[in-house]
C-alpha cells in the first residue's frame, strides 16, 4: 500500500512539474511576444484583413473585429506561436534570451530599418499586381506596364559605391532572412501559376511559358532588386548588426520560417474568418477592397504589418 501510495505521489508530482513546464514556456513566449509587440501587429494585420468584408450590409465590421481582437486574439497568437516555436526546437531558455536581444535599442533601431528596406522591396515587386487589379477595377483589360520590366537585366543603381554591394551580399545574401524570402516567394510564384491553369485566357503552353519567365527574371534579379531597396534604409553599421545577428543560432532558428507560418496561414490558424462568418460577415465583392488590403499590408497607411 505504501508503494502505490508513493507511486501515486510520484506521478502526480510529474504531471505538475510537467504542467509547470508548459505554463513557463507559454510564459515566456508570451514575455517575447510582449516585448516585441507581437500582439500590436497582430492586431494590426487582423484589422488589415477585415478591409477584405463587405461593409454595405446590417453587421458592423470595425466592431466584430474589435469584439475578436479584445476577447480571442491574444489566447489564439498564443496557441499557434507556442507550438510552432517548440517545433523549431527553441528552448525556454533560447526564448528568454532572445527576449533580451530584441528589447534592446539597438535590435529596434536595425528592426525598424529592415523593416523599411522589406516595404521599399516588396512595393516593387508587388507593383505589377497592384496595377493588374486596378485595371480589374476598371472593367477593362491592359497590359500592366509595369511589365515591361520582365525584359530587362536590372543593374545596381549607380550611387550605390562597391564596398556597400560587396557587403551587402556578403551579409544578406546567403542570410536566413533572403533564403525564407526567396522559399516563400517562388512557392507561392508555383502555387499561383496551378490556380492560373484553366482560368486564363491564353494557351496552356504560352501560360506556362510566361509564368516560367517571370519566375526566370525574377531569379536572376532579385538581388539587385534588393540591394536596391535595401540602399538608403540599410546603412553599413546596419549590415554589420545583421551579420552578428545571423551568427546566432537561436535567432536563426527563430527566424526560419515555414509554409505554416506565413501571413495567410497564421491568419487561418487564428481563425478570424471562421469567427467573422459565424457573426454573418461576408467577403466584398468589389475588387478595390482586395487592392486596399493589399497597400495596407505593405505599409500603405498606420495599418501596415510588420513583425
Amino acid at each position: 500500500m505504501k508503494k502505490i501510495r508513493l507511486l501515486t505521489t510520484l506521478l502526480v508530482m510529474l504531471l505538475a512539474a510537467s504542467a509547470y513546464s508548459q505554463d513557463s514556456y507559454r510564459q515566456a513566449v508570451k514575455d517575447f511576444m510582449a516585448a516585441t509587440d507581437q500582439v500590436e501587429h497582430a492586431k494590426s494585420l487582423i484589422s488589415t484583413i477585415s478591409i477584405v468584408y463587405d461593409r454595405s450590409g446590417d453587421v458592423d465590421i470595425d466592431q466584430l473585429t474589435k469584439r475578436y481582437i479584445d476577447e480571442y486574439l491574444e489566447d489564439a497568437l498564443l496557441d499557434v506561436t507556442v507550438p510552432l516555436w517548440k517545433a523549431k526546437g527553441i528552448t525556454e531558455a533560447e526564448m528568454r534570451e532572445m527576449t533580451s536581444l530584441y528589447s534592446s535599442p539597438e535590435y529596434k533601431a536595425y528592426s525598424s530599418h529592415q523593416k523599411d528596406w522589406m516595404l521599399e522591396f516588396a512595393n516593387y515587386v508587388m507593383e505589377p499586381l497592384f496595377e493588374a487589379m486596378e485595371i480589374v477595377s476598371e472593367g477593362k483589360y491592359r497590359t500592366p506596364k509595369s511589365l515591361d520590366r520582365l525584359h530587362s537585366q536590372l543593374q545596381p543603381n549607380a550611387e550605390i559605391d562597391t564596398a556597400y554591394i560587396n557587403k551587402f551580399n556578403q551579409v544578406m545574401m546567403e542570410s536566413v532572412l533572403v533564403k525564407s524570402l526567396k522559399d516563400a516567394m517562388f512557392k507561392k510564384m508555383d502555387e499561383r501559376m496551378e490556380q492560373a491553369k484553366g482560368k486564363v485566357d491564353m494557351d496552356e503552353s504560352k501560360r506556362k511559358e510566361s509564368g516560367e519567365d517571370a519566375k526566370e527574371w525574377m531569379a536572376k534579379n532579385l538581388p539587385v532588386i534588393l540591394l536596391n531597396s535595401a540602399y538608403g534604409k540599410l546603412s553599413i553599421e546596419d549590415l554589420d548588426y545583421a551579420a552578428m545577428l545571423f551568427s546566432n543560432e537561436t535567432y536563426n532558428k527563430l527566424n526560419s520560417y515555414t509554409d505554416e507560418e506565413s501571413i495567410d496561414k497564421v491568419s487561418q490558424n487564428l481563425n478570424y474568418g471562421e469567427w467573422m462568418k459565424e457573426h454573418g460577415a461576408k467577403y466584398s465583392d468589389d475588387p478595390n477592397s482586395a487592392l486596399e488590403f493589399f497597400k495596407s499590408l505593405l505599409g500603405g497607411d498606420d495599418k501596415g504589418f510588420g513583425k
